[in-house]
């Protein structure tokens, strides 16, 4: 009975996690390129189809860890660029959805190619652990931003309201205490707990965003390319292929982390790096046909294994299916997105705590000489500077200069894994 109760918190936290990780970006994307309530909602129901098989492809036949896929940060920088060049070049919504899909396809098919012929473990070595510590890094500083926007952010009316900070701040406390508790129930469903608790807060308190219309019928399979045939130029061309190496750097940095908290030690063999590759490459493909943002292992999963000590692929994998079932009822979807952002925002901040002490972990393995310490303070001083560049500033810019001052995660990596090559280490 134990183990039964045990399995089933474990697949319902895994489950949120999941849900909680895929919910916000549809949103802010749909809101971006001006979609209607009806297409946001197809759109969320298709990333969650594709969150879901993703994450089961990956744990299945890709690197074969409990790591969770979900929306791309890096990829959503780039649409919303995108929506914004776009608008000032006069191109419609759907002209701009059609060249971003060929993008993720490509990005997609680079990856699927170096994972089949099992090359990608050929550039292990751009990837060292000072790069890898940067990105991850860079990543916490870039969704921090995000979460924090959407701790404040009152549901109900979309402005900043103290209330609502006050239960997140609650929220993202509690999960930290339980995941210190040294009961092992609490300490293990520590995300689960504050998200159940956060979530009745905000009921009984009347903070909950109107529900949403009723959705009529039952089962739905999604179409294909809902968007429209696909569309390249010669700018997306080079974005697919920049965001290629931009992905493997997550790829490697996501199996870096989880690695380090479910064995000690650190994974660089080629197989595991080539199955995964290839995995990412068919899910970028389910992304492109399925007119939605791609989806990558999110290294921040690492933290919320180390902070619940739940490490089991069993749970996770069956959480994978349930959340791919659910997406096919539009009813169930929307239902679901109920769930209070600032409480998913909050639960997921805290597990970013964890992820930090891994990004140093992984600093850490090498000596901060003058040239490392250099490499990481260039990096981060520039890329999280473009992070603050207001739009406007460059959009006179070509396409590509654009992509790279818009997206700091891109900019501060590429630097930090240029430098890493030039500067020699002295002997």
């Amino acid at each position: 009975m134990k183990a039964h109760l045990g399995w089933g918190l474990s697949v319902s936290q895994w489950f949120i996690f999941l849900l909680a990780n895929a919910l916000a970006l549809p949103i802010v994307l749909g809101q971006a390129f001006g979609m209607s309530g009806a297409e946001i909602a197809g759109l969320m129901q298709r990333t969650l189809l594709v969150v879901g098989l993703s994450s089961l492809l990956q744990a299945w036949l890709g690197h074969r860890y409990p790591i969770a896929d979900g929306p791309a940060g890096s990829w959503a920088i780039v649409f919303v660029v995108m929506a914004q060049l776009g608008a000032a070049q006069g191109h419609s919504a759907t002209m701009t959805l059609q060249l971003l899909e060929g993008g993720v396809l490509v990005a997609g098919g680079i990856m699927l190619v170096l994972g089949l012929v099992r090359q990608v473990h050929r550039l292990l070595f751009l990837f060292t652990p000072l790069v890898t510590g940067c990105f991850i890094l860079l990543l916490v500083i870039q969704l921090a931003g995000v979460f924090m926007r959407g701790m404040v952010t009152d549901p109900r009316s979309g402005l900043m309201s103290g209330g609502v900070l006050l239960l997140a701040l609650l929220v993202f406390l509690g999960v930290l205490l339980c995941s210190f508790s040294r009961y092992t129930l609490l300490r293990t469903y520590a995300v689960l707990v504050g998200i159940v608790v956060g979530w009745g807060g905000f009921y009984l308190f009347e903070l909950m965003a109107p529900a949403p219309d009723p959705v009529a019928g039952g089962l739905h399979i999604p179409m294909p390319f809902a968007w429209g045939v696909p569309e390249l130029d010669s700018g997306m061309l080079i974005v697919a292929g920049l965001f290629s190496l931009l992905l493997f750097s997550n790829q490697i940095a996501a199996i870096s982390a989880m690695s380090t908290v479910v064995s000690g030690d650190q994974v660089d063999t080629a197989r595991v790096i080539n199955r995964s590759s290839w995995v990412s490459g068919v899910s970028h493909f389910l992304a492109g046909a399925g007119s939605t943002i791609a989806v990558v292992p999110l290294p921040v999963t690492a933290g919320f294994v180390q902070l619940t000590g739940d490490r089991r692929r069993g749970p996770f994998m069956l959480a994978c299916v349930l959340l791919a079932l659910i997406s096919l009822f539009p009813a169930l979807v929307s239902l679901l997105a109920l769930l209070p952002a600032p409480v998913a925002n909050a639960a997921l901040l805290a597990t970013f705590v964890k992820l930090v002490s891994l990004a140093f972990t992984l600093l850490n393995k090498q000596p901060l000489d003058n040239r490392a310490s250099t490499i990481i303070g260039v990096s981060l001083l520039l890329g999280v500077g473009c992070m603050f560049l207001p739009a406007g500033l460059y959009r006179h810019l070509p396409g590509l200069a654009q992509y790279l001052l818009g997206n700091g995660l891109l900019a501060g990596t590429l630097l930090a894994l240029t430098m890493e090559q030039l500067w020699r280490k002295p002997r």
